[in-house]
């Protein structure tokens, strides 16, 4: 009897597993990407390209993903009357034309200096080189080319890959790219790279990193990095972006 019954318990708990493992299949394969699908969706729906750009180039060719990320950059591409345009003494990659307005985003790294002055948890909100971008940077500019640069709302969306809190949206007239925009916005690591003083630099972007106290970057190479660097980092560069009224 015992020995029938031990049986019939391993038969239970292999059937139990059976199922478990299948119902994780299912929400690997089915469920969850059918949800990111959406979210996707939602995305595009609520106007937020970059976003919805890099939810649908994480599905790994799920439905038509592919074909919905290809579209979204190739718009964005067909946008542009021109690559690149000198503006307030800088020279300038024109990254997308929208509403009479182009986005800018500057050719080379700026300078190096850190995301935030002190090694503390920091949102873009909250970091200093945003204080610094929004005032002695801006207010660098000569006055007629100060009125073009409008203030836009800045979407603060947390890390995709760490699900780090990216903190509240801004209203900026100067402000860094995002891991979304620059993935969207730039084909492969090789056209993502800059230069500060003749060689290649890391450069900053406002989204959170691995942790509250890392900003994510783009690396020498190129290459995007989710992880990110400790914020205070002195040796990241600046890459500002901002959206210019045209005509």
């Amino acid at each position: 009897m015992k020995q029938k019954s031990w049986k019939r318990i391993a038969i239970i708990a292999a059937i139990a597993l059976a199922v478990a493992a299948g119902l994780i299949a299912l929400a690997i394969w089915v469920i969850i990407p059918s949800a990111n699908y959406g979210k996707a969706n939602t995305l595009q729906d609520k106007g937020d390209i970059a976003e919805a750009f890099d939810a649908f180039d994480r599905m790994d060719g799920y439905r038509d993903s592919d074909t919905r990320k290809d579209k979204l950059r190739e718009e964005v591409m067909a946008s542009r009357t021109q690559s690149a345009m000198n503006f307030g003494g800088h020279d300038w990659l024109v990254m997308e034309e929208r509403d009479g307005k182009a986005l800018l985003l500057l050719k080379d790294v700026l300078e190096i200096r850190p995301y935030n002055e002190a090694l503390v948890d920091t949102t873009w909100e909250t970091c200093t080189l945003r204080a610094y971008l929004n005032g002695s940077f801006l207010n660098s500019f000569k006055e007629e080319d100060r009125a073009r640069i409008a203030e836009v709302p800045v979407i603060n969306s947390d890390n995709a890959e760490h699900g780090v809190k990216a903190g509240k949206d801004t209203k900026d007239r100067v402000f860094l790219l995002s891991l979304a925009e620059a993935n969207l916005y730039f084909s492969d690591a090789a056209s993502r790279t800059a230069r500060h003083k003749g060689t290649a630099a890391w450069w900053w972007l406002r989204s959170p990193g691995l942790e509250p106290m890392l900003a994510a970057t783009v690396g020498s190479d190129g290459v995007l990095g989710y992880a990110g660097s400790g914020v205070n980092y002195k040796n990241r560069g600046v890459r500002p972006a901002m959206w210019v009224k045209m005509g």
